[in-house]
């Protein structure tokens, strides 16, 4: 009977023994808590929270930390002046892990710049109320690796050793910025906008028909197309031959083709370009000038009209030119454009606007155009 108590007293020591060790096992993995309110996200399409989802499920994979939970910080400040959304500060940060009863907290931001994402992460100390550790990373505009990324930043701020693999996929390298992949805008697709003609060939534009105008108003709708073509490539330099053929004044019943041959250099990542080149079109042209009532006549007019007997012809005291005339012959012309702009994005989309002059003698040609293409972009090592 004694021997069977005590066999009882050992196994019920032992098993005391084993749960003490597993306690203990337990409590020395999560020998710390933290929490995490918010994430900045700027430029970004996840949301502060999201982020903060992302970076909670990566503190919740690491040995020894206790990860509090987000509902457990949204009961806790109902009712408060602390707005969890915007509570990036170290003192504030000091107060909520206090309330919440952490020994950590962790905040920072996410932001995409241009082609870049850069990620920067605090850790607080909350009893001291100190930044005790921060990582400032700087990652290719990868938007939906963010995850991979909040690893990487994670892993950084609590001393882990990264996967080199998941490092050199993400994480921007200055020494190799003249060796990565370089993204190449390709803005071949549909260009409109408007043009006005001012001078003298706008005003043979408004020139009624019985003076051989055509009745019209100086400023034309424009549709067309644009293609291009690279042949020179430096950094984020192209340097491209652009083609552009358009119509215009249709909404006017008239039907006016250009053609436009143009060299153009542009800034693959700012947007930003420039481009000059001759201009081509086929208008209806004829030799005259303008009378001092400033009434446009042909040069046959005055020949005819001031022709001696001896059949010499008196000269014309005005200026004659070569102008637009609703009667004359199609002829080619050809003008000088000089071009800039800037090409927008829009997710996937590229929406490129410029502005152009055609200066001549007799008259200047503005206007602006944009376009639309979805994002086509070559890359090039």
């Amino acid at each position: 009977m004694a021997t069977k108590k005590s066999i009882q007293v050992f196994v019920l020591f032992t098993l005391l023994i084993v749960r003490a060790a597993a306690q203990t096992d337990y409590t020395s993995k999560a020998t710390k808590s933290i929490a995490v309110l918010s994430i900045d996200s700027k430029n970004l399409v996840q949301k502060p929270e999201d982020l903060a989802n992302m970076a909670r499920l990566k503190l919740q994979r690491l040995d020894g930390l206790i990860v509090s939970r987000y509902y457990d910080a949204v009961e806790q400040f109902e009712g408060t002046n602390l707005v969890i959304d915007e509570c990036y500060s170290v003192k504030c940060l000091t107060e909520a892990g206090k309330a919440l009863g952490v020994d950590e907290m962790l905040s920072g931001s996410a932001e995409r710049i241009g082609e870049h994402i850069v990620i920067n992460l605090v850790l607080v100390d909350v009893k001291t109320s100190r930044i005790i550790e921060t990582d400032v990373n700087d990652y290719y505009n990868l938007g939906g690796e963010l995850e991979g990324m909040f690893e990487i930043s994670i892993n950084n701020l609590f001393g882990i050793e990264n996967d080199d693999l998941l490092v050199n996929a993400l994480v921007r390298k200055e020494e190799l910025v003249n060796e990565q992949v370089i993204e190449r805008l390709k803005l071949n697709g549909p260009r409109m906008g408007v043009g006005y003609v001012g001078g003298d060939r706008g005003q043979r534009l408004m020139d009624p028909k019985s003076e051989n105008g055509y009745g019209m108003f100086p400023v034309m709708t424009q549709f067309g197309y644009q293609f291009e073509w690279q042949y020179l490539s430096a950094g984020n330099l192209q340097a491209l031959i652009e083609l552009i053929p358009l119509i215009s004044g249709m909404d006017q019943g008239r039907f006016i083709p250009s053609i436009t041959l143009m060299n153009g250099f542009r800034h693959s990542r700012s947007g930003w370009e420039i481009a000059f080149g001759p201009t081509f079109r086929v208008n209806q042209i004829a030799e005259g000038y303008y009378d001092d009532q400033h009434i446009w006549h042909r040069t046959q007019e005055w020949n005819a009209e001031n022709t001696n007997a001896d059949g010499s012809v008196e000269k014309n005291p005005f200026d004659v030119h070569e102008n637009l005339d609703s009667k004359g012959q199609f002829k080619f012309v050809y003008g000088f454009t000089v071009a800039a702009g800037k090409t927008f994005r829009s997710g996937h989309m590229n929406i490129p606007v410029n502005v152009y002059v055609v200066p001549d003698l007799h008259g200047i040609t503005t206007g602006i155009s944009f376009g639309f293409n979805v994002r086509n972009r070559r890359q090039e090592n």
